[in-house]
């Protein structure tokens, strides 16, 4: 127990020194001490026995040289890139501290493999009823709502459609088919030509003139915008509705699903509102992986607590007003999830509200999918490795481990612990059977099955986002995203 103490000390002053003082003479030398000091906590925990602890640290370790890597290697240059990566060694030197002192903990108290299997299988359990007790109240709270009162022709607000085009195909001129099929009275169609590479969308928006739909040429996005954010900032200011709604060129509509989005903003008196739509469902099953995936990380987690509340960019009303009134797209001009900004603002003053609808319907290819999910990924996590370590901990240990444990506990004629795995591993198959049964409105008995392989998948997309957007490109309609995004303070 003296020499982990002493570990714990020497690990903590060595990362300090390496932080401060180290990197700014010889960062060469900061890559060895780090390793060096990986190594030993990482021998003294396997002499000690405790192998999984020691496993623990290894992953913690990788994530600490990655810090290092990114505040030599990244390709973005800047001092608030500097300050985070060491508030983000800081922490993950936190993590390793409890760790050992976990470690430790079990080794003074003997029986170290019986203990932590016992504690891991209750730990998994709680995660399981959680995450599903936060999934049901967000399907129940967002399920189909009815309006009793629908507004009346005379009385309806100017709606503007605002929609951002780059390189599109035929699904452009299939949403403006299905929204000049609706009957709001009131209606204004902006089509924005983000500087399209091709002639196809150009041509696709100037087809449909005659039908009143007005063609926006898009200007440049300077350095300081995200070229979405920049497209939507165009469209609020050529805008003249009372009401904007922002949607994707992939989006369908319904005959009076306009009106009966309007009708749910006044009716609830709200300023803004976001769409969980119905989603077209693919025959095999990797092609309706990433759009239940995304939607997991809305509506599994118990977003109160963190006061951030559930918002989708595929379909959304805003007060034009109120938009202006917060500073437009300017304020969150290198935001992903831009609309986020504005959902939690409003949730604040009870002006938010997010649910299900049918009449709205999402026709996303399954690339762009998963370019989304890429995009979204790391910034989700607030672009910190020691976030992106934590939830692969998380979903590793606590998810995954109820697996092997159940085996365990089985052969080690452990019934009830081995019932109590089981029971993790139903209930976190019926958490994701919910969240694709509200993705494509349809029952999906495969997936109490197939769950585990969904969570390998987010780790994937996580650490592949983490990577692209560090290292690598992460583009949106064929445009970088990364630089603006990560030179950034986080929001």
């Amino acid at each position: 127990m003296t020499l982990i103490l002493i570990l714990f000390i020497a690990s903590g002053l060595l990362d300090i020194l390496i932080c401060w003082f180290l990197w700014r003479f010889k960062k060469q030398l900061s890559f060895i001490a780090v390793i060096l000091v990986s190594l030993i906590s990482i021998l003294v925990l396997i002499n000690y026995g405790s192998w999984l602890w020691a496993y623990l640290l290894v992953i913690l370790s990788g994530y600490r040289i990655f810090s290092y890597y990114r505040m030599s290697c990244s390709h973005i240059e800047s001092k608030h890139l500097q300050r985070i990566s060491q508030l983000s060694l800081l922490r993950l030197w936190l993590i390793q501290i409890l760790d050992l002192l976990i470690g430790s903990i079990l080794i003074l108290r003997g029986n170290v493999y019986q203990d932590r299997f016992v504690v891991l299988s209750l730990l998994s359990l709680l995660m399981a009823v959680i995450l599903l007790a936060s999934t049901i109240r967000h399907i129940r709270v967002t399920a189909r709502i009815k309006i009793n009162t629908k507004v009346v022709d005379n009385q309806a607000p100017t709606l503007t459609i605002a929609i951002p085009a780059r390189n599109e195909t035929d699904s452009l001129n299939k949403c403006l088919i299905s929204l000049l099929a609706c009957d709001y009275p009131k209606l204004e169609i902006l089509v924005l030509d983000d500087a399209s590479t091709t002639k196809r969308t150009p041509e696709i928006i100037r087809s449909f003139a005659h039908d009143g739909v007005v063609f926006v040429a898009g200007q440049p996005a300077g350095t300081e915008w995200l070229a979405k954010n920049w497209a939507y900032q165009q469209l609020l200011n050529a805008a003249n509705g009372d009401v904007i709604l922002f949607c994707g060129a992939d989006t369908r509509f319904t005959k009076e699903s306009l009106r009966f989005l309007v009708s749910a903003l006044d009716g609830r008196n709200k300023s803004v509102i976001s769409i969980l739509p119905k989603n077209e469902r693919p025959n095999k099953l990797k092609q309706r992986i990433y759009q239940p995936l995304r939607y997991a990380w809305e509506i599994c987690l118990p977003r109160r607590s963190f006061s951030r509340p559930p918002v989708l960019s595929t379909c959304w009303l805003a007060k034009r007003s109120y938009l202006i009134g917060l500073g437009g797209f300017g304020a969150v001009s290198h935001r992903v999830v831009c609309e986020s900004y504005f959902a939690q603002r409003a949730a604040k003053e009870d002006q938010y509200s997010f649910f299900q609808y049918d009449g709205v319907v999402s026709d996303k290819q399954t690339s762009d999918q998963f370019e989304t999910a890429l995009r979204l990924r790391y910034p989700q996590l607030h672009r910190q490795p020691e976030f992106v370590a934590l939830i692969t901990l998380l979903e590793v240990v606590f998810m995954l481990g109820s697996i092997p444990l159940f085996f365990y506990y089985l052969l080690n004629g452990t019934y009830g612990l081995a019932v109590l795995n089981a029971l993790s591993f139903i209930l976190f198959g019926l958490t994701y059977f919910l969240v694709e049964d509200t993705a494509y409105r349809s029952q999906a008995n495969k997936s109490v099955i197939v769950w585990p392989y969904i969570i390998l998948l987010d780790i994937w997309l996580m650490h592949l986002s983490m990577w692209r957007y560090e290292f690598g490109t992460v583009l949106w309609k064929g445009r970088s995203v990364a630089p603006p995004v990560i030179g950034v303070k986080s929001s």
